[in-house]
């Protein structure tokens, strides 16, 4: 008996959530409420439209049995890499020296700020 009480409870709270949202979708004028919404959804899935029986016919369509191995020699790129050593090194060359000059330019603006020891 407990058990029944619960649910009518929850059903009852369940219908009030939705009677609430219902009338503060209301007070919208320009969107749609969630009554309509469902309908419109419902409707939509009776009498799909071109774009919904394309992405249902997509989705339904049977996967591809390609082990990764097969994958990667398929898709293997001639020529060079992305990655080239000289190119990192010399960028890494100069960004060292332009975080070497803006160390020794705010050394210099903070010596000259500073006063003389005494």
């Amino acid at each position: 008996m407990p058990v029944v009480i619960v649910v009518l409870v929850a059903l009852l709270v369940a219908a009030a959530v939705l009677v609430v949202v219902g009338v503060t979708t209301e007070h919208e004028r320009d969107a749609e409420g969630g009554w309509q919404a469902f309908r419109r959804g419902l409707r939509g899935r009776r009498h799909p439209d071109d774009a919904q029986r394309e992405a249902a016919r997509a989705a339904s369509a049977d996967p591809v049995d390609l082990s990764l191995a097969d994958f990667l020699r398929a898709t293997v790129s001639e020529g060079d890499g992305y990655l080239h050593p000289d190119e990192i090194s010399d960028d890494l060359q100069r960004a060292r020296e332009r975080a070497a000059q803006v160390l020794r330019a705010r050394r210099e603006q903070g010596a000259a700020q500073d006063p003389a020891p005494r």
